[in-house]
C-alpha cells in the first residue's frame, strides 16, 4: 500500500476480542461518503484479522481504515466522534530521515551542553528516552538540568529539509475533518513534543493549522506528563470536552496505543520504520 510516499501498514487496533470485519453497514454511523473517494471504488479493500488488531490495505488509507473500523463491531459505533494524531511518523513518514536528524541533534545536544563523548551521549539519550518515551523528560529523569524552550529548539532544527507537503494527506486529513464536524466531534493534534515545534512541521508539510482548530497539545501543555502516561490522554480529553471512549488515536507507538485502550480510546497503528521493535512491545 502506498502511504505518504512510501509501503507502509495500517492496523486497527481493537479493544475488543471478536474480529467481524466483513459487517455491513446497517446504521447511520460514519458515512461511506465522509471518507471514501468516489474514485477508488473500484480498488477493493484487503484486510485481515487476528486477536485485537485488524489489518487493511487500500488505496484509500485512512478513510477505509477508519470507515471498516467503524462498522466492525457494535462497540465501535455513534461514540467515536473525536479523531486524536500524533505527528511523527504518522503525518509524514518516519523513513524520511527528519527524525534521525533530530536524534543526532539531541546526541549533539549533549556532547555540547555536557561534555559527553558521542558514544555516551548515544547511550544517554537512548536510556532516556527509553525510560519515559520523551527525551526530555528522560534527561531530566537521569539529572540533566535541560531547559525546554532551549532543548526543543535545538534538536528540531533542519525540519524544513525534509518535511514537504504530500496534496493526498491533505486532502484525506480535510475529508476526515469534514466528517468529524457533520459528527459534531474534534479533530486534535497530540504529540510529545513542543506545540512550537509541531506548528513548524505542520507548516514545512503544508498542513492547515485549521484542521486542528480544536486543539494542538504538546510538551508545553502536558507538562510533566508525556504519552504514554494516561495522565497525559486524560489531560487532553478533559481540554477538549469528550471522554476517552469518544476519541479515536492514531499513532505509530504500540506503547502509547496500550494506554489508549486502556482508557477506551480506539486507536489505529501506523506501521513504519519501527515497526519490528513496535510489534515485540505488542507481544510483551
Amino acid at each position: 500500500m502506498k502511504f505518504l510516499g512510501e509501503k507502509r501498514s495500517l492496523f486497527w487496533w481493537r479493544s475488543f476480542k471478536e474480529a467481524t470485519p466483513t459487517q455491513k453497514k446497517d446504521d447511520d454511523d460514519f458515512e461511506r461518503d465522509d471518507f471514501y473517494d468516489d474514485d477508488d471504488d473500484d480498488d477493493e479493500e484487503e484486510y485481515s484479522s487476528s486477536g485485537d488488531l485488524l489489518h487493511l490495505s487500500s488505496s484509500s488509507d485512512f478513510e477505509v481504515l477508519l470507515y471498516k473500523g467503524g462498522k466492525s463491531s457494535s462497540s465501535w459505533g455513534k461514540e467515536k466522534t473525536t479523531l486524536v494524531f500524533d505527528l511523527d511518523g504518522v503525518l509524514y513518514p518516519a523513513s524520511n530521515g527528519y527524525l534521525e536528524n533530530v536524534r543526532d541533534n539531541q546526541r549533539k545536544f549533549l556532547t555540547e551542553k555536557f561534555n559527553l563523548s558521542l558514544e555516551d551521549a548515544r547511550r544517554v539519550r537512548k536510556e532516556a528516552f527509553e525510560k519515559h518515551n520523551q527525551t526530555l523528560k528522560g534527561l531530566r529523569s537521569l539529572g540533566y538540568a535541560v531547559e525546554h524552550d532551549e532543548f526543543t529548539e535545538y534538536v528540531r532544527k533542519g525540519y524544513d529539509e525534509y518535511l514537504s507537503c504530500d496534496l493526498r494527506v491533505n486532502k484525506t486529513l480535510e475529508r476526515l475533518k469534514l466528517a468529524c464536524s457533520k459528527r459534531k466531534g474534534k479533530m486534535v493534534l497530540m504529540t510529545n513534543t513542543a506545540e512550537k515545534q509541531a506548528r513548524k512541521c505542520l507548516g514545512a508539510l503544508n498542513i492547515d493549522e485549521k484542521l486542528f482548530e480544536d486543539g494542538i497539545y504538546g510538551s508545553s501543555f502536558m507538562g510533566d506528563n508525556a504519552k504514554p502516561m494516561p495522565e497525559a490522554f486524560e489531560m487532553v480529553c478533559e481540554d477538549i470536552g469528550v471522554s476517552p471512549k469518544e476519541c479515536v488515536m492514531f499513532e505509530d507507538s504500540f506503547k502509547n496505543l496500550k494506554t489508549c485502550v486502556a482508557l477506551g480510546m480506539g486507536g489505529v497503528f501506523v506501521a513504519g520504520e519501527t515497526l519490528e521493535m513496535e510489534l515485540a512491545i505488542r507481544a510483551s
